[in-house]
């Protein structure tokens, strides 16, 4: 759920034999290890941890964290902070959290997503270490540019590492493979029929799970993706007002009886903003 983790510094660590890492207790920021070389012994409120080569680990904000031994051998890794301004938990079974904020019924665009992270698991680091060495890089520029870079690399670095939570029920899974036809092929002829057809379902049925799964109709669902699309277009794109409807000619409530006024208007009620404010925006 939303607001996202979000990155505040990274950097790349080297211990010699004989040296610890330092002693914290009040850092207010998760920190993500990902170790390269030697071998680490970390502790968190009086447990223990070896760490190899591999190995990525979380360590949480707020908690004691100290070497409890000294470094053997020539150690090194990747050090990321990260606050998480959300709910979170430590837990020993991923679950569904219930988010923090309240989704109304017609966004159901936006789903409630837990992300899951292992505290410790061994991974094949050869897609990892690029992204951290990118995102190191942008962290370092002064400038608008960089913090969104490395705000996204960042992002792309959770999704690598975090755990698959196991698929719901089986109407939720249903209702998201229609949901990703009806994205997918927005810009058809599609009906309950067509749906139907493709599913090897009752039209019904479809509608009944679907409903239930998202608050919405697969038709009301289709209408509304139509509408974020003209919108997207209308502002990344030169086409004209006329020329899309033409495009949504017969394929959602946009009929050929439509004026360029109504498309206008749709619009405008939908996303509170004209098409024409809309381009300027993106001037």
């Amino acid at each position: 759920m939303f607001p996202l983790p979000t990155f505040i510094q990274g950097g790349y660590a080297i211990f010699d034999q004989g040296e610890r890492h330092p002693d914290r207790d009040n850092l207010q920021y998760f920190v993500l290890f990902t170790i390269v070389k030697g071998v680490l012994y970390i502790a968190e409120d009086g447990t223990n941890y070896t760490l190899h080569p591999g190995d990525v680990f979380l360590l949480l904000p707020q908690h004691h964290h100290y070497s409890w031994k000294k470094i053997d051998q020539r150690t090194e890794y990747y050090w990321i902070h990260f606050s998480v301004r959300g709910n979170w938990t430590e837990d020993s079974q991923p679950r569904q959290m219930v988010p923090n904020i309240a989704i109304p019924k017609r966004h159901y665009f936006t789903p409630a997503v837990t992300l899951v992270i292992k505290k410790f698991q061994h991974l094949q680091t050869v897609a990892l270490i690029p992204l951290i060495d990118r995102l190191l890089k942008y962290s370092v520029e002064q400038n608008s540019v960089g913090f969104w870079q490395s705000q996204q690399l960042f992002i792309d670095i959770i999704q690598l590492i975090q755990y698959a939570m196991p698929t719901g029920s089986v109407d939720e899974a249903l209702s998201s493979r229609v949901k990703n036809y009806l994205i997918n092929h927005f810009a058809e002829q599609v009906d309950n029929q067509v749906l139907a057809n493709y599913f090897h379902l009752r039209p019904n049925s479809i509608t009944r799970k679907f409903e239930k799964s998202f608050h919405v109709t697969p038709k009301q669902y289709l209408n509304e993706y139509r509408l974020l699309e003209a919108a997207k277009r209308l502002q990344e794109t030169n086409q004209t007002v006329e020329k899309l409807r033409g495009q949504l000619v017969t394929r959602t409530f946009i009929t050929s009886r439509s004026s360029l006024r109504s498309v206008s208007t749709l619009v405008l009620v939908n996303f509170a903003a004209r098409p024409g404010n809309v381009i300027l925006l993106n001037q």
